[in-house]
């Protein structure tokens, strides 16, 4: 009796937590899927956005970079012209 009653709760709870059937199945999956596209999208557009503005960042501060050093480069070679440098004598 008791191997019975067994079977018939094993039955009862195979039933309730089968997984759903095929159709039901694949549509989640596509859902999903759609789903994970479009946060894919999402992210490399936000990470292109991202590495355009680094790149736009990085070029001013290259710009800025270069002017500093003419800036200081002209003031290094004007005071080597007018006698302010040091010179080796023998």
């Amino acid at each position: 009796m008791g191997f019975i009653i067994g079977v018939l709760v094993g039955a009862v709870g195979a039933l309730l937590y089968a997984p759903k059937p095929g159709d039901m199945t694949r549509d989640e999956l596509r859902q999903r899927s759609d789903e994970l596209k479009r946060r894919a999208d999402d992210l490399q557009r936000i990470a292109q956005k991202l590495a355009d503005d680094a790149g736009v960042k990085g070029r001013e501060l290259i710009d800025e970079a270069k002017r500093q050093w003419d800036t200081s480069g002209s003031r290094a070679s004007s005071r080597d012209t007018t006698g302010g440098g040091s010179a080796k004598q023998s």
